[in-house]
């Protein structure tokens, strides 16, 4: 645990590195071994010291990754599961559990921005501009963060630039009239005042080509996103900083390949998120006081053949919340870590018919408050050799549907319920770089209001389809134990560990009742799923082993495999769960000269897959509908810098270089081999 009473450079808890205005292009990366994540404890902790299995994406790594936004950043440098829609959503998975892509506020892996949630609803909404580093951490953490923490938590490290004024500009375009620019400073205003400004634009005004040759129709897409921040060292223990992030997105979906005629859409998402944190740090503590707020509203369009786009359904999701917390040092070898968190999300929905009438949306607008206590204790013992820690959450929870436009014969309800989650891990050090480290915890995801409270209703010809919330449905529930073995000394970093987890009480829909006018059905906890698997990770700077200068050759890759990935019906019939890989692996080979000439290969693995053939005409399984194994494909990109002088920069980027021809979700083709080539000024 690190404490510091430098106001100049305060490293609080939700941050992992004071960043002196360097910028992603002239970045040097990190010592391996002494990286600093704040993801698995809520509090700085080094990454050989942390029990749970993590990957970390460093600021080196993003900028030399070949992507236009946030998740394919992360889908090219970090073992996930995900599921894509050209120009549309899309979410991660992680530990065997199905990626959430849908506007849903109980997704299973949670999102964090400096370690308070996003606030949004897709990855594809996350500003890219501004990030420094990505820490993926694996396994329920609940304990510490609460609801949909169960795959794990993915936190992104947002700059902090102090010292003089630095920054950069970028412009350049490509494939499918692509263009695309951005701009960054950061550093002091004033003395004791520092900012970072951090903007982005990019605009695909053709249809892309997949990776046959074909194009895709509808395909075009625009994105304008950023990050202001501005901070001020109020003493050398006392610091405030605020900040605000933004991302319009207009985008035009393709539809699914197979459908004939084609079914086009499009979607429009803006969002803005705003947080305020103090941070002190007297003798032996850490304390942070948070307070954030977001709004994102999403409108999908249905794009008739023949007519006009309009606005088919809309979904605002709001959030405000509040953390506290202190990390205290008790005595030199016990850590205590202790806050509250206070947070509440509504979503509201509506939906029209073309002709702008209301139609009832699929489901009624909902909240979810959300009041909670949390400790871990984290022990160091025989000098660091061993080093434990355990804890526990409380959250106490209150789920409420209300009135919706154009829903009728529906009744607003309202349910209270309470959850415990322990979590424990150790890391024992072997001497010479090497540790076994392990940890067991529980992690829930609370049902949603409508499950509890609500009422749905919809027709199929005369029949009549009615769904009643249950308040007696308990949250699902998640119980992990890993055990892994690593090393991390100098220029080498290499982990594997063993998984095993048990999901109860999963929710789902059971039949009541049905004649051929009336079906009734309700939510039940009845179904259990089980994941277990085997993760890798190696980053290694090979140039350094090899004798020559450091970084110049440089290597990070990781390896995932699942073994089981089943959800068992309480009859024992076991069925897999979709959309994750049976294998996954991403790697990245960076060679440099040290001065001006850089170049990155990026390799990406996706195994075998079970979807659902919902195509037309059932493609995927020869008419014969039901489940399928999508096909397993491996995309490579390459990435090339040239540093003419110390300001002035080229790259050249090719995405899918092999014009491989695949999807991330079935039947939704991604974009085959594309080109940009950028201008980099550094200010």
């Amino acid at each position: 645990m690190l404490f510091h009473n430098n106001g100049a450079c305060l490293l609080a808890a939700s941050l992992s590195v004071c960043s002196v205005g360097v910028r992603a292009e002239e970045a040097g990366a990190p010592a391996i071994a002494s990286d600093i994540v704040v993801t698995a404890n809520r509090t700085e902790e080094r990454r050989e010291n942390v029990a749970s299995s993590m990957e970390v994406v460093g600021e080196e790594q993003l900028a030399n990754t070949v992507a236009l936004n946030f998740i394919d950043q992360l889908k090219k440098n970090a073992s996930v599961d995900v599921i894509q829609y050209p120009n549309g959503l899309g979410g991660v998975g992680l530990r065997g559990l199905r990626p959430s892509f849908e506007f849903s506020i109980n997704p299973q892996v949670l999102v964090l921005v400096d370690g308070r949630p996003s606030g949004s609803s897709s990855f594809t909404t996350i500003a890219p501009e501004s990030i420094t580093r990505v820490e993926v951490l694996k396994g329920p953490a609940s304990a510490l963060y609460g609801a949909s923490a169960v795959g794990g938590v993915i936190n992104i490290i947002t700059r902090r630039s102090s010292g003089p004024l630095g920054g950069q500009f970028t412009v350049g375009g490509g494939s499918f009239q692509t263009i695309r620019s951005g701009a960054t400073l950061g550093g002091d205003l004033v003395r004791g005042v520092d900012f970072d400004l951090d903007v982005g634009y990019v605009n695909q005004d053709g249809d892309f080509r997949l990776g046959n040759g074909a194009r895709a129709g509808n395909s075009s897409f625009r994105r304008g996103s950023g990050r202001f921040r501005v901070g001020s060292t109020l003493s050398s223990i006392a610091r405030l900083d605020a900040s605000f992030d933004f991302a319009s997105l207009d985008n035009d979906a393709p539809g699914p390949q197979s459908y004939n005629p084609r079914t086009p859409s499009g979607n429009q998402t803006d969002r803005i998120t705003g947080d305020i944190r103090l941070e002190l740090t007297p003798q032996d503590h850490a304390i942070r006081l948070i307070g954030y707020a977001s709004r994102e509203n999403y409108d999908y369009y249905t794009v008739p053949q023949l007519a006009s786009r309009y606005v088919s359904s809309s979904t605002l999701t709001e959030y405000r919340g509040a953390q506290v917390q202190d990390s205290w040092r008790v005595l030199p070898a016990l850590r205590l870590t202790y806050g509250g968190d206070w947070q509440r999300v509504e979503a509201s929905r509506q939906s029209w018919n073309a002709n702008g009438t209301g139609k009832a949306p699929s489901s009624p607008n909902e909240s979810r408050e959300t009041k909670a206590l949390f400790a871990e204790a984290g022990l160091n013992l025989l000098d660091e050799g061993l080093i434990l820690t355990a804890g526990g959450r409380y959250d106490w929870i209150t789920v409420r549907t209300y009135e919706t436009p154009y829903r009728i014969n529906f009744t607003p309800g309202s349910a209270n319920f309470g959850v415990f989650n322990p979590r424990g891990g150790a890391v024992f050090k072997l001497g010479g770089g090497f540790r076994l480290h392990g940890t067991i915890g529980r992690a829930f995801v609370p049902p949603q209001a409508l499950q509890l409270a609500g009422e749905s209703e919809e027709f199929a010809g005369i029949q009549r389809r009615v769904t009643y919330g249950n308040a007696d449905l308990q949250p699902e529930r998640n119980t992990t134990w890993d055990a892994g073995f690593g090393f991390a000394h100098g220029a080498l970093f290499a982990d594997i560990t063993y998984f095993n987890a048990r999901t109860r009480n999963r929710i789902k829909t059971e039949l009541v009742s049905e004649t051929p006018t009336l079906r009734q059905t309700s939510y039940v906890n009845a179904d259990k799923s089980r994941m277990e698997g085997v993760e890798a990770q190696l980053a290694l700077d090979a140039g350094a082993v090899l004798g020559l200068a450091p970084d110049r050759v440089r290597f990070n890759g990781s390896v995932t495999h699942i073994i089981t990935a089943q959800d068992q019906t309480a009859a024992g019939v076991a069925t897999a769960i979709r959309n994750v890989a049976d294998w996954k692996a991403t790697g990245s080979l960076t060679l440099s000269n040290g001065s001006t000439l850089f170049g990155t290969a990026t390799v990406r693995f996706n195994g075998d897959r079970v979807d659902a053939d919902n195509s037309q005409g059932r493609i995927f399984t020869n008419g014969a509908g039901g489940e399928f194994t999508l096909a397993r494909f491996t995309t490579v990109d390459f990435s090339l810098r040239w540093q003419p002088t110390p300001m002035d920069g080229f790259r050249l980027e090719i995405a899918n270089a092999f014009d491989v021809h695949y999807y991330e979700k079935a039947d939704y083709w991604m974009p085959g081999r594309t080109a940009y080539v950028r201008y980099v000024r550094k200010l």
